[in-house]
């Protein structure tokens, strides 16, 4: 192993002038001589070092001159003041201590050039949303600043093939009865506040935090209301709050506080799971008073019971693509939301936040679009989708609306799940004979248990057509099979206690009156079972 003495003998010269110009004294040859020897041994170092020349060492590092293994050297001259002497019989001599001091240790040159390494680049300077390629300006508020980017869409906006400005209009009673929640009836769609959330995280709890917040409502518009002055029509203003850095929450949050104020409903997607709780979450994290409790439509819920018959999958995006008719290009993954405003944290790189924030403005502008689907589904949704609807409606118990629905389902092709939804709501109204013509109509058309089960109970106890009804429980029904055999043998009895009387017209009066005895009596004693399910 290379000891250090044979390290500093192998130093070549450093230059012959300080950084401040003054020329360095030459060391003496006779203690150059004296320590080229690679067995000489050196003085002990002092507890204080001379401080003649702090950075000559530095320099050396800096414009690349000296080896990794000459850089401890060059430091130790420097902090000596002096220039490395020349080499003396072919091998290159050490520096002399200065006068008064000795060489520093190893360990402290090498906290030295540890000192230098750490030093690196400048760190890079936090970006400001409202001077770059983000859409954002900055509002100096008591809490910190807040930067926001707002616009207004055109009377004339769409999101594919839905106006936007449905959703000023949409019937808020359609709209309880879709979410089954009676608490959005007495809602004024107008004054709803649409909201969605792009988040460090999906997991939720204290450790996500929600970094850019979409906000969106109408707006009657003026006379002036334009950012140049020009006229404005009636429209839906989208407000966007971007976290810059963290620790700036309290403005976003004050600023969404004064939205829910003003609210009269929040429409979100899937938002009372995840984006309502964390915000809620957040407010308690900052010491924040909690927002106002407003009645919640979450749009999730209603997609889910409208498409379920057509759509594998009910995303957001999904249902701007299948339902409203428009597909997003150049759109970033939900998958990667995260990584971006990550590197947009770390390097200030504003590029990489550009393409979250269209993500953002699109899913609050979908929302506003469904609502204007939802809130008159007769008129704007397609004959699958109706059949959806006429269910839900059913559920809420809007029989007669529901009914209207499923006839214009039946009516425009609705299919299978048209006639179903409608034979269930005849069967809801007491309108057996419907019930049983749009179940007959749909057990020829598939093979579901469930339909044979509602047309043997409509043959059973409507109909009574016991025979009939056996029929269709001996090919199974969607019950558990201690059900299913106490059906049959039910519909059994009753087969054989009418073939019973029939046979009993043909005997004495005598004999047919004591042949009916039994049959009476067994009907007598067991009432309940006749009507069981």
């Amino acid at each position: 192993m290379t000891s250090f003495k044979s390290k500093l003998a192998r130093l070549g010269p450093l230059p012959t002038e300080r950084r401040s110009g003054a020329p360095l004294a030459p060391a003496p040859a006779s203690h150059a001589r004296g320590v080229a020897a690679e067995g000489a041994q050196l003085p002990a170092a002092p507890a204080a070092l001379t401080p003649s020349a702090p950075d000559a060492g530095e320099a050396a590092l800096d414009a690349g001159e000296a080896s990794p293994d000459a850089s401890e050297a060059a430091l130790a001259a420097g902090e000596a003041g002096r220039p490395a002497p020349a080499a003396a019989a072919g091998r290159p001599a050490a520096a002399p201590p200065a006068a008064g001091g000795a060489r520093p240790s190893l360990d402290e040159l090498r906290e030295r050039i540890s000192r230098i390494v750490a030093r690196g680049a400048p760190p890079t300077p936090r970006a400001d949303p409202a001077r770059g390629e983000l859409p954002f300006h900055v509002e100096q508020t008591p809490g910190g600043p807040l930067y926001v980017s707002r616009t207004r869409s055109l009377a004339a906006a769409r999101v594919g093939r839905a106006p936007l400005v449905a959703a000023r209009d949409a019937d808020p009673a359609m709209l309880a009865l879709l979410a089954l929640d009676p608490a959005l009836a007495g809602c004024d769609v107008r004054r709803a506040l649409f909201l969605d959330t792009e988040t460090t995280g999906l997991a939720g709890g204290t450790g996500t935090v929600p970094f850019l917040i979409g906000l969106a409502w109408f707006d009657p518009g003026g006379a002036s209301a334009g950012p140049l002055g020009e006229p404005s029509s009636d429209g839906f203003v989208m407000e966007q709050l971007l976290l810059r850095r963290f620790g700036e929450e309290e403005p976003i949050l004050r600023r969404l506080a004064e939205r829910l104020a003003g609210a009269s409903m929040i429409i979100t997607y899937n938002g009372k799971a995840f984006d309502m709780p964390l915000l809620r979450t957040r407010y308690v994290m900052n010491r924040l008073p909690p927002p106002p409790e407003l009645p919640h439509l979450d749009l999730v819920h209603v997609a889910r019971r409208i498409h379920k018959a057509r759509l594998k999958t009910r995303t957001l995006i999904a249902l701007e693509h299948d339902v409203l008719g428009r597909v997003r290009v150049g759109d970033v993954p939900g998958g990667e939301i995260v990584a971006c405003y990550a590197h947009f944290l770390r390097t200030g790189d504003e590029e990489a936040l550009l393409g979250v924030v269209e993500h953002n403005a699109a899913d609050v502008l979908a929302m506003v679009a469904l609502v204007g689907l939802y809130g008159e589904p007769l008129g704007s949704l397609g004959a699958g989708d109706l059949a959806g609807v006429a269910a839900t409606l059913r559920r809420a118990g809007a029989l007669e609306r529901a009914a209207e629905l499923a006839d214009a389902a039946v009516e425009r092709g609705g299919g299978a799940a048209a006639r179903r939804a409608r034979g269930d709501i005849a069967k809801a109204r007491g309108d057996k004979a419907r019930a049983l013509s749009d179940y007959e109509a749909l057990a020829a058309e598939i093979d579901d248990p469930a339909v044979r089960l509602e047309l043997a109970k409509l043959y059973e106890h409507h109909v009574r057509a016991f025979a009939r009804a056996l029929e269709l429980a001996d090919q199974g029904t969607a019950e558990p099979e201690p059900a299913q055999a106490r059906r049959r043998a039910r519909l059994q009895r009753k087969i054989d206690r009418r073939s019973g009387g029939a046979a009993a017209l043909a005997l004495p009066f005598e004999q047919a009156e004591s042949a009916a005895a039994g049959p009476c009596a067994e009907r007598a004693a067991a009432p309940q079972r006749e009507g069981e399910e």
